[in-house]
């Protein structure tokens, strides 16, 4: 039996690292996706030969990786194991039609993937919510600081809406048409976390004021959404990244990037995901476009897909 769960992967609007610390957010599932295919095997097996992953070095004398990105694809997949006992060897093989680490939740859907896959494979079967929530849980334990809007978004899939707290979603039936592309990051999303936790811990008074005004303009964001007012939303978008600029979340070419598109007057454009290079989201327009090509950006399809993680029996 081959079981393959396909995750589509994600985008944030508003609220990225704010989430983290209880304030609302918004996320989209898109077209791009990531394939989990769990199959028979006599011993376990990870295969992924489209998870580019580099700076692989190998240490002959203790047979050791050593190479950080490897490592947490790597170990996002055996907690999975572990949490259900590792009970039968499978072959994992992992394909993304993007490269990893680049602010569209591919560590997310690897967990989401795995759970889903394996915990099928064994003959279990998990409501939605239950892959949502054993995911975030994995990907806590790994990372040790992470919101559960990756892992809920990929699972549900649609436009999704976090309020402030902590617990629940909420579906926002609208669209959001996006030029969106990325380009390398110089840190990991778990990198970027505890620096953004170090500024909270040297003026808490102050970050807490750009968290609050973060979830302001994220609730506000909702209701431009839905009425489709992209003037209003674009000025917001521009607004949320110099906040995440003053949390030390962006890149020099990333805030280049987003200063040359409010020179070109694209309505709305800033970084998107964990940061420090990674996503760029504009709203959509062909002067988005062109400018993240002329800074070799890839562009994705940011198609807006209204279902998640979606397990089939080959």
């Amino acid at each position: 039996m081959i079981v393959e769960a396909k995750v589509p992967l994600k985008l944030t609007l508003f609220g990225e690292h704010a989430v983290v610390y209880d304030k609302p957010a918004i996320a989209m599932t898109i077209s791009e996706s990531l394939k989990v295919r769990v199959s028979e095997s006599d011993k376990f097996l990870i295969i992924s030969p489209s998870l580019n992953i580099r700076g692989v070095k190998l240490d002959l004398n203790e047979m050791k990786i050593e190479s950080d990105e490897a490592k947490k694809v790597l170990r996002y997949v055996f907690e999975v194991l572990n949490y259900f006992g590792m009970k039968k060897p499978v072959k994992i093989e992992i394909d993304s039609t993007v490269e990893p680490s680049v602010g569209l939740g591919t560590s997310a859907g690897v967990i989401v993937g795995t759970v889903a896959a394996y915990s099928k494979y064994l003959g279990i079967d998990l409501n939605r919510d239950e892959i949502a929530k054993i995911s975030h849980d994995i990907e806590l334990k790994v990372q040790g600081i992470a919101s559960r809007m990756d892992t809920y978004t990929e699972t549900y899939g649609g436009l999704i809406y976090f309020p402030p707290g902590g617990e629940g979603f909420e579906r926002i039936d609208a669209n959001f048409e996006l030029t969106a592309g990325y380009i390398r990051r110089s840190m990991s999303t778990a990198d970027v976390l505890w620096r953004v936790r170090k500024l909270k811990e040297l003026n808490k008074e102050i970050f807490d004021n750009i968290l609050d005004v973060i979830g302001e303009i994220t609730n506000r964001a909702k209701s431009l959404i839905i009425e489709q007012n992209y003037e209003e939303l674009g000025l917001l978008m521009y607004v949320n990244h110099g906040l995440l600029f003053s949390l030390g979340i962006t890149s020099p070419e990333v805030d280049e990037i987003v200063s040359r598109a409010k020179q070109l007057r694209v309505k709305g454009c800033k970084i998107s995901g964990g940061g420090a290079g990674g996503s760029i989201i504009c709203v959509k327009s062909i002067e988005a476009e062109v400018l993240l090509k002329s800074y070799n950006a890839r562009i994705v399809d940011s198609t807006l897909i209204k279902d998640g993680v979606n397990i089939s029996i080959i």
